[in-house]
């Protein structure tokens, strides 16, 4: 799942309460807003705005049926029990597109990616992977966790070591297809076989943030 903030802006000021209402589906499908198949949030008023201006939250996924692109569908309304005065619904393309880091110096064993779309009202993280990382590693090798949970956090550090440089870590955002998301890399050494040998640092454009526009 992701996040995403939606807003609403009030016609008058005679609104009480709004609420947004939403769902997903397939390319190609349409919605289906009966018997429970949607969520709803209530918009929370943004303090200082006039004409009044609401910003919710909301929750979807990233990939539905093992796809990373779909449909997402809303609309907005009156809070509470009743739900009459509902606008037109919404439909929006949710897409993905990959960002990437890449590492010359061979400084690096992880990499994180912070991100947001149309501001940072809603931030999510990502994790990028190793381009040519062997994570598939048989019972009997090294580096394999005897508990079967896996890669052993230590075993990171040496097969990092065995992809050739530049090293290319990838990773992927999501939002309506357009949106522009804004993003930063968290960058990591650890379980590094000598102590004092790690460090976290941030990649952040000079505090301008890396941006793509999805497509």
């Amino acid at each position: 799942m992701f996040q995403m903030a939606k807003v609403w802006v009030d016609p008058n000021d005679r609104v009480d309460s709004v609420e947004i209402r939403y769902t997903w589906s397939p390319v190609g499908a349409p919605p289906d807003f009966t018997d429970g198949k949607d969520e709803a949030e209530v918009m929370q008023v943004v303090f200082g705005t006039n004409p009044r201006v609401r910003q919710a939250i909301i929750e979807i996924p990233r990939y539905l049926e093992g796809v990373d692109n779909y449909l997402l569908h809303y609309h907005f309304g009156g809070g509470g029990q009743h739900h009459e005065g509902f606008t037109q619904i919404y439909t929006e393309e949710i897409v993905s597109n990959e960002v990437e880091y890449i590492d010359h110096e061979g400084l690096l064993t992880e990499v994180r990616v912070l991100w947001s779309v149309g501001g940072w009202a809603a931030p999510n993280w990502t994790q990028a992977h190793l381009d040519g990382l062997p994570l598939q590693v048989p019972v009997d090798a090294p580096g394999h966790d005897a508990e079967g949970e896996g890669l052993a956090d230590e075993a990171i550090y040496e097969l990092v070591q065995t992809v050739p440089l530049p090293r290319r870590f990838v990773a992927r955002v999501w939002g309506p297809r357009g949106s522009r998301v804004e993003y930063s890399y968290q960058l990591l050494r650890n379980n590094t076989p000598i102590e004092g040998d790690e460090f976290v640092h941030w990649d952040n454009n000079q505090n301008q943030n890396f941006f793509i526009v999805l497509s």
